[in-house]
């Protein structure tokens, strides 16, 4: 006897059955039928034994409407290092230095601007940097030409940022500063505008080009580093220069604190990455996988939603 495989929706069609006898009736045996109600009050009867199978499916169920995003009243330039850039990027699983990854392959990135987009409606959105972010660029120089140094490319005229007034700016960098071993310097490099051959010189020729580019009305939105354990640099220890990542994120907030308009995000403790779960949610020890960025960007969430209105 020829078998077949029924097709039941859920919506608008309801099942239901007249025993609970398995399906069967071999030949010679009593017949066991399934009944299909529609709603127009139709019915139809199948003997269970010309079924093979059920599969339900929610093709025609119907959709949810789509999250109403929080309007935003200022657009938005994303300013940010390789954790940033590999957003709807190709990501590879890599060991790395002491840092051995339990997975393997390829995957594509859902990084910040993606999640960040599906929560808040910006009237205009940027990414400068190639590929949409700056891998392997540090915020500050190892010298004052250092062409890794996001402050140098600040200066130059074809980096292609944004003039867009009033906008926020968000700052990712210091985990490239720690690596790149960028000298920290001082609160007064800040204050004098020394430049970029140090971190504290180097963040206020950063500001004051995006103060330019914006206007006096910008908003900062700024954050330490993630956890690390990428090429023998970690959390904790200390580059060449004798500086750990905590030693950068107190000279950001120090700048900061001299300004009214800089917004921390506290994704280092916030974000609930640590150095334990490293390997489950980094592709290197550094780098994000897609379960590492639906953690990570919690914390700018809360931030952005704090800027709604402003």
């Amino acid at each position: 006897m020829k078998r077949f495989k029924l097709l039941i929706t859920f919506l608008p069609i309801v099942v239901t059955a007249q025993n609970t006898l398995p399906f069967g009736g071999g030949e010679g045996e009593p017949q066991y039928s399934m009944i299909v109600n529609t709603t127009s009050g139709n019915a139809t009867a199948f003997p269970t034994n010309q079924i093979d199978s059920v599969v339900f499916t929610e093709d025609t169920a119907e959709s949810l409407p789509a999250p109403v995003k929080i309007q935003m009243k200022r657009s938005i330039v994303f300013l940010g290092h390789s954790i940033w850039r590999n957003d709807n990027y190709l990501v590879t699983y890599r060991s790395s230095g002491s840092f051995v990854t339990p997975f393997s392959g390829v995957f594509r990135g859902r990084g910040y601007q993606t999640l960040l987009q599906e929560v808040f409606d910006f009237p205009s959105v940027a990414s400068p940097g190639p590929d949409g972010g700056y891998s392997g660029y540090s915020l500050g120089g190892t010298s004052a030409t250092d062409s890794k140094s996001i402050a140098v490319v600040a200066q130059q005229t074809d980096n292609g940022w944004p003039s867009v007034p009033n906008a926020i700016w968000t700052i990712d960098f210091i985990t490239n500063d720690f690596k790149r071993n960028v000298p920290l310097g001082t609160f007064a490099d800040y204050k004098n505008a020394t430049g970029p051959a140090t971190f504290y010189g180097a963040v206020r020729q950063l500001y004051d080009k995006i103060k330019e580019l914006s206007g006096s009305d910008v908003i900062i939105v700024f954050s330490n580093a993630l956890k690390r354990n990428n090429s023998d640099y970690t959390s904790t220890s200390k580059n060449t220069v004798g500086c750990s990542l905590a030693d950068y994120e107190l000279a950001l907030l120090t700048c900061a604190a001299a300004n009214t308009d800089w917004y921390f995000v506290d994704q280092n403790r916030l974000s609930g990455i640590t150095d334990e779960n490293l390997p489950a949610v980094t592709a290197d020890g550094l780098h994000l996988n897609n379960l590492g960025y639906t953690m990570a960007v919690q914390p700018w969430i809360n931030v952005l939603r704090n800027l709604a209105d402003k």
